[in-house]
């Protein structure tokens, strides 16, 4: 008897649900489904699952007989779960497989909406759900790939892993604050007085349907030494990785100067901008985009900003489809 092949359709990475798809014979799968089923599903049902090794309980799920040849389990999406359950599959016998999309995704109609589903599951921004919603027909409309499309194609993997994004400026001019405010909650400590932030902070934030890996350096001191000094350094390598680097200041503080980095972008921000004397000090002509995260302004005026140096809104806005496989070309039968 074959062994039933089996692949996640979901990352493994935390989340709510996972999903594992299993494909194989139908004597193979009925013996792997009964392993954890306390009833079999029928085709195109759903039942109970329970998982468990030496260790005791894996998880509880549910599993769905989408035909005779495959099957999907879903339990939560917890990492460590994940593990477990690999180890329990293999130890029934099932052998962990590349997939066609097809096979991953059976609900879909045709390989280009399959390819679409699987890409769904890999994009850490929601802005890629609007270029994937409509694939296949987008597809069908466009034929093969042309060497603009293959271009486009390397500009929109800032929508599958998220593009780092770093702001940096000197101390007390209220990075911390405006990282706060962007993430809707307190992930950075702050405090009036200057070198509060003496490591890099990150968070995962979402700037105008972008993810982005942002981090708040600390503040830049004309002489560290010591800790600073090792801050300092960090930060700077930190920066070199960057796909956009967000210079920040307040008024009366100057712009500081950084030295430019190959393929970053630096966007000049202006904080503090509730201050009355914002909009007449020298440092508000350079600035790209004014913010107060106090007042909540100027915030979303920033996020398009970054959002547009790392997505276009051109290449959002192109009817062409999208061609993020292997080669970068769309599927084309």
């Amino acid at each position: 008897m074959t062994p039933v092949q089996w692949a996640w359709s979901t990352p493994m990475q935390p989340g709510a649900i996972a999903l594992v798809t299993l494909h194989g014979e139908p004597i193979a799968l009925e013996a792997l489904l009964a392993a954890c089923c306390r009833r079999l599903p029928t085709e195109g049902g759903t039942a109970r699952c329970h998982f468990a090794d030496a260790l005791g309980t894996i998880d509880d799920g549910v599993a769905v007989r989408a035909s005779s040849t495959s099957a999907m389990l879903m339990p939560h999406g917890g990492v460590r779960i994940a593990q477990r359950l690999r180890a329990w599959l293999c130890s029934h016998g099932a052998i962990e497989a590349t997939l066609p999309d097809l096979a991953l995704f059976p609900e879909c109609a045709s390989p280009h909406a399959a390819a679409a589903a699987r890409m769904a599951g890999r994009c850490a921004s929601r802005r890629a759900l609007e270029l994937l919603r409509d694939h296949a027909a987008r597809v069908e409309r466009s034929g093969p790939a042309t060497a603009a499309d293959l271009a486009r194609a390397q500009r929109l993997r800032a929508l599958i892993d998220p593009p780092t994004v770093v702001i940096a400026g000197p101390s007390n001019v209220g990075k911390s604050t405006l990282t706060n405010a962007l993430a809707r909650r307190t992930v950075s400590v702050t405090d009036d007085s200057a070198g509060t932030t003496r490591d890099p902070v990150p968070v995962r934030l979402d700037l105008d349907g972008v993810s982005v890996d942002w981090i708040d350096l600390p503040g830049l001191l004309d002489a560290p030494s010591g800790i600073d000094a090792s801050a300092a350094s960090i930060a700077a390598r930190l920066a070199a990785n960057a796909q956009v680097i967000v210079v920040a200041t307040a008024p009366g503080r100057g712009w500081p100067e950084l030295a430019p980095i190959a393929g970053a972008t630096f966007i000049h921000a202006l904080l503090q901008a509730d201050r009355h004397d914002a909009d007449s000090c020298s440092e508000r002509a350079h600035a790209s985009v004014a913010c107060s995260a106090r007042q909540s302004t100027g915030l979303h005026e920033l996020a398009l900003v970054i959002r547009k140096a790392l997505v276009s809104d051109e290449d959002l806005a192109d009817p062409r489809a999208w061609a993020f496989d292997g080669d970068q070309s769309p599927i084309v039968e």
